[in-house]
């Protein structure tokens, strides 16, 4: 991504401390829900700013820059998110729920993932002009963008653990129907197997080829001869 100039004056300089800023920075991380195009450094520069000013934390931009961390999985801007995040903006509902389907894509609960996807993960608005909350929206609306990211993300997981997988599994684990599963099979680098179709076929990487266990054991001389001199004694 192409970092506008503005946002690059202030990011790579001491203006990343100035409070003055946070408008335009602000502005800039919801540019990237229309765009995804996320800038972890921008975005975690807007949390330092927030820890430094309290009062000035904006929820809304705070789940933005949560949303967009979520859809880099498995790169460990979330991680990095939450520990600039204070205890009460943690606790605060729509913080929470994306901590809480976080948990569940680390821990690989793809299905659980859907399912509280489905129920509605809502996150804050925030309208600059008025200064003030609009009504809270689901996260795909604010970040059209994010089921594919997601998406993706589960991917790439299954094909670091798996060669292979029904194909049912799979259409539960991206949670897709059957016309968008095939679109979605093919633009992935993922097969149909050619011998059973109901089986889908994971690129080869060097995580998911089986490896032979080499076992070695090391034994001492002194150990060795303490085994030839039992030998001899019972010959």
């Amino acid at each position: 991504m192409t970092r506008p100039e503005e946002i690059n004056a202030i990011v790579e300089s001491v203006g990343r401390y100035d409070s003055n800023n946070l408008l335009t920075l602000e502005a800039y991380v919801l540019s990237q829900l229309s765009t995804n195009s996320p800038d972890p450094s921008a975005n975690l520069a807007v949390l330092k700013l927030y820890q430094f000013n309290p009062a000035l934390t904006n929820i809304a931009t705070v789940t933005a820059i949560l949303s967009l961390a979520l859809a880099s999985l498995p790169d460990p801007h979330f991680n990095l998110a939450i520990s600039l995040i204070a205890a009460d903006v943690s606790s605060n509902k729509y913080v929470a729920d994306l901590i809480r389907i976080q948990a569940l894509l680390e821990s690989c609960r793809f299905t659980q993932f859907w399912a509280a996807y489905d129920a509605g993960i809502k996150v804050p608005t925030y309208d600059a002009k008025i200064k003030a909350g609009a009504a809270p929206v689901s996260i795909s609306q604010q970040f059209p963008a994010f089921a594919t990211q997601i998406r993706k993300y589960i991917t790439s997981t299954l094909g670091y653990t798996y060669q292979q997988i029904s194909l049912t599994q799979f259409k539960e684990y991206v949670h897709l129907d059957k016309k968008e599963l095939t679109a979605w099979i093919s633009q992935s680098g993922c097969s149909v197997n050619s011998d059973d179709a109901t089986l889908v076929d994971f690129p080869s990487t060097p995580e998911n080829i089986p490896k032979p266990a080499l076992v070695k054991e090391n034994i001492k001389f002194e150990q060795l001869t303490k085994i030839i001199g039992v030998s001899r004694i019972s010959v």
